[in-house]
């Protein structure tokens, strides 16, 4: 036996009650473009059930293999191999191949014949190493004999095992397995005629399906949510599922006429809804009797309802008591005695539907019911999710790898500084979706924490979990967007002199044309830090400078900060006495030094913040208007021009920041 390390977990071998159950699942029970007779080269050779397999997740079936061997087990004909459409993208096929390899000598012949129009079968076998040995032909259709040893296609899968696809490599493996298929149906609809038409109708349905699931799981790759046809899954998947189970159930279905998409992650709700049933059979097994499930699918304002109930054995109300985490003590415990399956199960539910979208009523004897809350999927909202999703890939897709190296000239910088900051004002736009339920100023100094406070993302993602929102989506872009965002601006801060690149860094943000974009700013070295205000307070920024509030400035502008006539405001925190008025206009001024070396141009208009805090009996005139060259070049005994007699009611006053 060849000893390769591998998942096997959801492989056992297959058994002749395997077989009889296959029988009856529409998506595996495929045999038109199979050869007439597995002994058409080798008269000696028999079913081999030692080296055929199953691929079974929580009861269900996706897919199998049969096989055939001689006596001295050296030869090895793949009958069958079928992957149900919901199982595409597992890669069942190839642990298959690499289970019958492992268990089989390394010297053992493997073959099989393939349609010689299955393009797609062809290649995946020839990736694994197989190479054609002879033709033949039945019923005007051409057949190859393709044949490899297992130490061959051990060799080949090591290797595939080694490969990293990039996105866009993704992106055209799909292209090409959707073009695939759709010639695949092209064929197989020109092979229709009166004698084939029952088996090559439900191939096409199964290719069909195949098709539109591939598509699916894409979209789940490149976004966790988008629209998913609830009911669609319910009839094309969980129904097959409860009709083979080996527990007599009858299954009643409440369906809703009309009932629209729903928002979610196609492969996530399969999966979660074969685990609610699966669950249930087991628990209707323990019961002892036949098995009643009831589905019921209808709207409710800008949800849909989805309800799943059995007559198991129900669950102890001790346990359906909610623990420290906030779910269910059942949840992640498995309630069977082989000790299997629930566990994960449960746990899988509750992550893909979230646990402010679930009910449970439960008595034992009688059984349980599940109830699910999806979020309806709008006209509206669904466009808005789309173009926030096109955005949200775009900016990843683009951002793949860091586009600039330390030998990069500086336009091809700042064009990166300008996409980086792009980035971040888009990332402002996924933090107020928070806003319903959520204080959207805790959410971004929890991103302030993990971009520049030796956060780590896990902190940031457990954070963001604990935050309510209509829409799950989101959170993941979110993280998504800054987690890049702190690689690019830490790639930045470690390569290049903020020197030479402070002006793009700081005038990028202008981008933002309809924000009032605050900053708090060193006016010793111009670092800085900004956002949206609707976001942050200057405080926020203060422990990343690293300075002592009072010595450092703050500012805000709207739009474009290159605009002349848009002023700049530019103040300071406390203002205790005269000599320190004039100090902090000398700190004001440096500021406007900086500004300048920053770029912007010396005619910007240039106004002042009221001091958050004043106990002096003069302050800075709030209603002086001055540009950034008047300030930059104004002398020390010049400075009074902007000093004005504080009110008495006023002094002592603070003004929140």
């Amino acid at each position: 036996m060849n000893q390769v390390s591998a998942d096997f977990t959801y492989i056992r071998c297959l058994s002749p009650d395997d077989e009889k159950r296959i029988r009856h699942i529409p998506f595996l029970n495929i045999d038109s473009m199979l050869i007439p007779s597995p002994y058409i080269k080798d008269k000696t050779i028999d079913i081999d059930y030692q080296h055929s397999y199953l691929w079974e997740e929580e009861g269900e079936y996706l897919g199998y293999i049969l096989v055939y061997s001689n006596p001295d087990k050296t030869k090895f004909h793949i009958y069958k191999q079928v992957t149900s459409p919901f199982g595409r993208g597992k890669g069942i096929g190839s642990a298959f191949m690499e289970k019958l390899a492992t268990d089989v000598a390394v010297d053992s012949q493997v073959y099989l014949y393939v349609w010689e129009k299955l393009s797609s079968s062809i290649d995946f076998f020839m990736s694994k190493g197989f190479v054609y040995e002879e033709a033949i032909v039945y019923r005007k259709m051409k057949f190859y004999m393709m044949s490899a040893t297992a130490e061959t296609i051990l060799g080949k899968i090591a290797l595939e095992k080694n490969k990293d696809y990039s996105s866009a490599e993704e992106l055209g493996k799909v292209r090409h397995d959707a073009k695939k298929g759709l010639k695949i149906l092209f064929d197989m609809v020109a092979m229709l005629s009166v004698d084939n038409c029952n088996k090559v109708i439900e191939d096409i349905n199964r290719e069909t399906t195949a098709l539109l699931n591939t598509l699916n799981m894409y979209e789940d790759q490149i976004t966790t949510f988008h629209e998913v046809h609830i009911k669609e899954l319910i009839t094309d998947r969980v129904i097959p599922f409860i009709e083979v189970a080996e527990v007599p159930c009858e299954i009643r279905l409440i369906l809703g006429s009309k009932i629209p998409s729903v928002i979610g992650n196609y492969v996530n709700f399969s999966r979660a809804l074969i685990n609610i049933v699966s669950n249930s059979l087991d628990a209707i097994r323990e019961a002892g009797r036949k098995g009643i499930i009831e589905i019921s699918l209808h709207e409710s304002d800008d949800t849909v309802i989805l309800a799943l109930q059995d007559n198991g054995v129900g669950i102890e109300k001790e346990r359906q008591k909610l623990g420290p985490d906030e779910l269910p003590l059942f949840v992640g415990k498995t309630t069977k005695k082989g000790k299997t399956g629930e566990g994960i199960g449960t746990q899988q539910i509750f992550s893909t539907f979230g646990p402010a979208n679930i009910s449970i009523q439960s008595t034992v004897g009688e059984g349980t019911r599940w109830t699910v809350q999806l979020k309806k999927s709008s006209q509206k909202e669904t466009l808005i999710l789309s173009e926030m999703k096109s955005r949200y890939v775009m900016f990843i897709k683009s951002t793949e790898k860091i586009g600039i190296t330390e030998a990069s000239n500086r336009t091809n910088i700042a064009a990166f500084i300008w996409h980086l900051r792009e980035m971040e004002i888009f990332s402002y736009e996924l933090i107020y979706y928070f806003n319903r339920y959520n204080n959207v100023r805790d959410i971004f100094r929890n991103i302030l924490l993990y971009r520049y406070g030796e956060k780590d993302f896990l902190f940031l993602k457990t954070e963001l979990k604990k935050c309510r929102i209509d829409d799950e989506v989101i959170k993941s872009w979110l993280l998504g967007m800054v987690k890049r965002i702190k690689r690019n601006e830490t790639f930045l801060q470690e390569t290049f002199p903020f020197d030479e690149y402070k002006g793009i860094l700081f005038k990028s943000y202008g981008q933002a044309m309809e924000r009032t974009i605050i900053f708090t700013m060193d006016p010793e070295t111009g670092n800085f830090f900004a956002s949206d205000r609707k976001l942050a307070e200057h405080m926020d920024f203060v422990p990343y400078l690293h300075r002592n509030r009072d010595l450092l400035l703050r500012g805000e502008f709207v739009g474009d900060v290159r605009t002349i006539a848009s002023p700049i405001h530019l103040g300071v925190w406390s203002v205790s006495t005269l000599d320190d008025l004039h100090d902090k206009l000398k700190s004001i001024r440096s500021g406007a030094r900086q500004l300048l070396d920053m770029g912007l141009k010396s005619e910007k208009h240039l106004s002042f913040y009221s001091s958050t805090y004043n106990v002096c009996s003069y302050e800075i005139d709030t209603l002086k208007s001055t540009t950034l060259g008047e300030m930059a070049n104004v002398k020390d005994n010049e400075l009074d021009q902007f000093i004005i007699s504080s009110e008495d009611e006023l002094q002592g006053m603070v003004f929140a920041d």
